[in-house]
């Protein structure tokens, strides 16, 4: 039985982290998180944990095998009080790619908070379409002489804006041989040509058994490779490679909606009302308490 708060939105799962048992809303679209009814007990609070991804960078190319990686989208946790009222969700679409201009990725965002979109990728050879784009995570710049500048991420004092940290920079151009920078992601800096920067591990969709990864830069094409153009793959905020679009971002919300902790005996289906903790037996078995309740004796 559940005693924390009830919502709908978005595709929901359930899954237990320790003594915790999670619910978890994953929106791939944008959408409403509506809160239907609070928590009934003190120790499950009206409280949501949330991690926004905005989309990801895209880089154009007016010249084959000439582009940086796009940087990925904002990675941005946090947790937040919720009431018995809707909540807008605005997932980011990445940003394009393979066209005749760099475009960054688009916000998301929910419960006033914003996940920056990721940096476009820098392209050809002179500035200032070659300097990678500021963003969630900085896109990398393609190469020029003394090489292209990548863009930043958000983290406190960049030049993008003063806010907690959602990504890192994207890699300069480098020459002899002529590489583009890598994109920037939630996990790292972008590198040099085909090392983007690493994406984030989160647990809020699936739980501990099952993290996931998102918000990883795109790769930087080069003179040598002509099909390392890829876009972002949906709904994880990845930069685009070389000449690819971004992905598009993701919102995940979870919040507990039970307690094991206080289980002290095993068999049957364990469920939690007001407090309590009930075992429901449609077949034969066997009730094994460890330790004595209420006076009486442990079963073996």
């Amino acid at each position: 039985v559940q005693e924390g708060l009830s919502a709908t939105g978005g595709v929901i799962s359930d899954y237990t982290s320790g003594s915790d048992v999670y619910r978890a809303h994953v929106f791939n679209e944008s959408g409403i998180f509506n809160v239907t009814s609070l928590s009934s007990v003190p120790s499950l609070p009206d409280n949501v944990d949330y991690l926004l991804v905005a989309g990801g960078g895209g880089t154009a190319s007016s010249s084959v095998n000439r582009a940086g990686g796009g940087g990925a989208g904002g990675f941005l946790t946090g947790s937040t009080p919720v009431s018995k009222s809707p909540y807008t969700i605005t997932i980011g679409a990445g940003g394009a790619g393979e066209g005749t201009s760099s475009v960054n990725g688009v916000p998301t965002t929910a419960f006033g908070q914003t996940a920056y979109g990721g940096g476009y990728g820098g392209y050809n050879d002179h500035l200032p379409t070659s300097t990678g784009g500021d963003g969630g995570s900085g896109g990398g710049a393609w190469y020029i002489s003394p090489g292209g500048v990548g863009g930043k991420g958000v983290y406190p004092g960049s030049p993008y804006i003063d806010a907690p940290r959602q990504g890192y920079d994207g890699y300069p151009g480098s020459g002899s041989p002529e590489y583009g920078g890598s994109g920037g992601g939630a996990g790292g800096a972008g590198g040099r040509g085909n090392s983007p920067g690493p994406g984030a591990p989160n647990v809020y969709a699936y739980g501990p058994t099952n993290p996931v990864t998102y918000a990883a830069g795109g790769a930087a094409s080069d003179y040598t490779n002509a099909n390392r153009t890829a876009n972002g793959v949906s709904g994880t905020g990845n930069g685009g490679s070389g000449e690819g679009s971004g992905g598009s971002g993701v919102a995940v919300i979870r919040y507990k909606i039970a307690s094991i902790a206080a289980q002290k005996a095993t068999g049957g289906a364990v469920s939690f009302y007001g407090g309590k903790t009930i075992h429901t037996f449609v077949n034969s078995g066997t009730f094994a308490n460890p330790t004595a309740l209420n006076g009486g004796s442990s079963n073996p």
